[in-house]
Protein backbone atom coordinates (compact mmCIF):
# COMPACT_ATOMS: atom_id res chain seq x y z
CA UNK A 1 0.00 0.00 0.00
CA UNK A 2 1.17 3.51 -1.17
CA UNK A 3 1.75 6.08 1.75
CA UNK A 4 -0.61 8.22 -0.16
CA UNK A 5 -2.77 5.55 0.24
CA UNK A 6 -2.50 4.75 3.84
CA UNK A 7 -3.50 8.81 4.88
CA UNK A 8 -6.49 8.31 2.59
CA UNK A 9 -7.43 5.23 4.75
CA UNK A 10 -6.42 7.16 8.19
CA UNK A 11 -8.09 10.13 7.36
CA UNK A 12 -11.40 8.11 6.58
CA UNK A 13 -11.41 6.46 9.76
CA UNK A 14 -11.09 9.52 11.86
CA UNK A 15 -13.47 11.42 10.17
CA UNK A 16 -15.86 7.81 10.90
CA UNK A 17 -14.71 8.42 14.32
CA UNK A 18 -16.47 11.33 14.61
CA UNK A 19 -19.96 10.14 13.48
CA UNK A 20 -19.56 7.71 16.60
CA UNK A 21 -18.68 10.17 19.10
CA UNK A 22 -22.21 11.79 20.77
CA UNK A 23 -22.60 15.48 20.52
CA UNK A 24 -24.29 16.41 23.76
CA UNK A 25 -27.50 18.46 23.05
CA UNK A 26 -27.22 21.11 25.30
CA UNK A 27 -30.09 23.92 26.22
CA UNK A 28 -30.16 27.29 24.62
CA UNK A 29 -29.94 29.02 28.42
CA UNK A 30 -29.13 27.82 31.89
CA UNK A 31 -28.90 29.95 35.54
CA UNK A 32 -28.11 29.37 38.82
CA UNK A 33 -28.56 31.46 41.73
CA UNK A 34 -29.57 31.36 45.29
CA UNK A 35 -32.92 33.48 46.35
CA UNK A 36 -34.63 34.23 49.84
CA UNK A 37 -38.81 34.50 50.04
CA UNK A 38 -40.08 36.86 47.86
CA UNK A 39 -37.36 37.58 45.82
CA UNK A 40 -38.32 37.66 41.80
CA UNK A 41 -35.39 36.83 39.45
CA UNK A 42 -36.53 38.73 35.82
CA UNK A 43 -35.41 37.51 32.57
CA UNK A 44 -36.00 38.70 29.17
CA UNK A 45 -35.46 37.29 25.57
CA UNK A 46 -37.24 37.85 22.12
CA UNK A 47 -39.04 35.72 20.08
CA UNK A 48 -40.47 35.31 16.96
CA UNK A 49 -43.86 34.33 16.10
CA UNK A 50 -44.10 30.57 15.21
CA UNK A 51 -41.21 29.86 17.79
CA UNK A 52 -42.05 28.21 20.78
CA UNK A 53 -40.55 28.57 24.18
CA UNK A 54 -40.06 26.33 27.20
CA UNK A 55 -38.37 26.90 31.08
CA UNK A 56 -37.87 24.54 33.88
CA UNK A 57 -36.77 25.42 37.27
CA UNK A 58 -35.40 22.81 39.36
CA UNK A 59 -34.23 23.30 43.04
CA UNK A 60 -32.48 22.09 45.54
CA UNK A 61 -34.32 22.93 48.88
CA UNK A 62 -37.99 22.88 49.61
CA UNK A 63 -38.45 26.25 48.30
CA UNK A 64 -41.92 26.78 46.99
CA UNK A 65 -41.32 28.89 43.33
CA UNK A 66 -43.33 29.97 41.47
CA UNK A 67 -43.33 31.01 37.04
CA UNK A 68 -44.63 33.31 35.30
CA UNK A 69 -44.20 34.91 31.23
CA UNK A 70 -45.53 38.05 30.07
CA UNK A 71 -45.70 39.30 26.85
CA UNK A 72 -45.44 43.18 28.27
CA UNK A 73 -42.35 44.59 30.44
CA UNK A 74 -43.90 43.87 34.23
CA UNK A 75 -43.39 47.24 36.15
CA UNK A 76 -44.08 45.40 39.59
CA UNK A 77 -43.31 42.65 41.26
CA UNK A 78 -46.10 41.47 42.44
CA UNK A 79 -45.03 40.81 45.72
CA UNK A 80 -47.23 41.96 48.91
CA UNK A 81 -45.04 43.31 51.63
CA UNK A 82 -45.76 40.24 53.52
CA UNK A 83 -44.45 37.82 50.70
CA UNK A 84 -47.64 36.53 49.05
CA UNK A 85 -48.30 36.84 45.63
CA UNK A 86 -50.68 39.96 44.60
CA UNK A 87 -53.85 38.02 42.50
CA UNK A 88 -53.07 40.21 39.78
CA UNK A 89 -50.14 38.85 38.52
CA UNK A 90 -52.35 35.97 37.69
CA UNK A 91 -54.46 38.74 34.89
CA UNK A 92 -51.01 40.39 33.48
CA UNK A 93 -49.25 36.76 32.52
CA UNK A 94 -49.86 34.98 29.41
CA UNK A 95 -48.66 31.80 31.16
CA UNK A 96 -47.26 30.52 34.50
CA UNK A 97 -46.83 27.45 36.39
CA UNK A 98 -46.88 27.29 40.18
CA UNK A 99 -46.19 23.36 40.61
CA UNK A 100 -42.92 21.99 42.59
CA UNK A 101 -40.44 22.23 39.65
CA UNK A 102 -42.32 25.10 37.73
CA UNK A 103 -42.34 24.37 34.08
CA UNK A 104 -43.11 26.47 31.07
CA UNK A 105 -43.94 25.51 27.53
CA UNK A 106 -45.51 28.44 25.30
CA UNK A 107 -46.41 28.98 21.54
CA UNK A 108 -45.28 31.70 20.24
CA UNK A 109 -47.96 33.70 17.93
CA UNK A 110 -46.59 37.21 17.88
CA UNK A 111 -43.10 38.55 17.66
CA UNK A 112 -42.13 40.57 20.77
CA UNK A 113 -39.79 40.91 23.80
CA UNK A 114 -41.25 38.42 26.27
CA UNK A 115 -40.57 38.40 30.15
CA UNK A 116 -40.07 35.82 32.56
CA UNK A 117 -40.62 36.23 36.32
CA UNK A 118 -39.14 33.53 38.66
CA UNK A 119 -40.65 33.95 42.46
CA UNK A 120 -39.44 31.81 45.39
CA UNK A 121 -42.69 32.52 47.55
CA UNK A 122 -41.48 30.61 51.01
CA UNK A 123 -39.48 27.89 52.31
CA UNK A 124 -36.59 30.03 51.07
CA UNK A 125 -33.28 30.52 51.12
CA UNK A 126 -33.05 28.26 48.10
CA UNK A 127 -30.80 27.39 44.74
CA UNK A 128 -32.81 27.36 41.53
CA UNK A 129 -31.59 25.67 38.43
CA UNK A 130 -33.04 27.68 35.43
CA UNK A 131 -32.77 25.74 31.97
CA UNK A 132 -33.97 27.61 29.22
CA UNK A 133 -34.25 26.85 24.96
CA UNK A 134 -33.78 30.47 24.27
CA UNK A 135 -31.05 32.44 25.10
CA UNK A 136 -32.50 34.82 28.49
CA UNK A 137 -30.86 38.21 29.54
CA UNK A 138 -31.22 38.67 33.34
CA UNK A 139 -33.52 41.92 33.63
CA UNK A 140 -33.96 43.76 36.89
CA UNK A 141 -36.84 45.80 38.21
CA UNK A 142 -35.82 49.00 40.58
CA UNK A 143 -36.15 48.07 44.22
CA UNK A 144 -36.83 51.57 44.81
CA UNK A 145 -39.97 53.17 43.75
CA UNK A 146 -39.20 56.45 41.85
CA UNK A 147 -40.68 59.90 43.38
CA UNK A 148 -44.08 61.37 42.16
CA UNK A 149 -42.98 63.77 39.25
CA UNK A 150 -45.38 66.70 40.62
CA UNK A 151 -43.43 66.33 43.98
CA UNK A 152 -40.07 66.40 42.23
CA UNK A 153 -41.38 69.85 40.33
CA UNK A 154 -42.97 71.58 43.50
CA UNK A 155 -39.76 70.80 45.40
CA UNK A 156 -37.62 72.40 42.73
CA UNK A 157 -39.71 74.84 42.44
CA UNK A 158 -40.01 76.11 45.96
CA UNK A 159 -36.24 75.40 46.37
CA UNK A 160 -35.21 77.69 43.47
CA UNK A 161 -37.99 80.65 44.89
CA UNK A 162 -36.20 80.24 48.16
CA UNK A 163 -32.77 80.19 46.91
CA UNK A 164 -33.16 82.97 44.70
CA UNK A 165 -34.91 84.96 47.20
CA UNK A 166 -32.18 84.26 49.48
CA UNK A 167 -29.22 85.59 46.90
CA UNK A 168 -31.27 88.56 46.14
CA UNK A 169 -31.88 89.66 50.66
CA UNK A 170 -27.88 88.83 50.64
CA UNK A 171 -26.93 90.87 47.59
CA UNK A 172 -29.21 93.84 49.38
CA UNK A 173 -28.30 93.69 52.90
CA UNK A 174 -24.29 94.05 51.45
CA UNK A 175 -25.50 96.88 49.21
CA UNK A 176 -24.48 95.84 45.84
Amino acid sequence: MSLIMKQKLLTLSLFSLLFLIPLSNALAFDHIDNINDGISVFFLTHLDNSDYFEVNITHLGEGNFTLFLFDSRPTESFVKAEKTLDSRIYEYAINYSIDDNPYLFHNISESGIYYIQLILVNNGPDTFFLYSNKELTRYYLPLIPGYSVGLTIVVLLLSSTFIITYRKRIFHLKGE
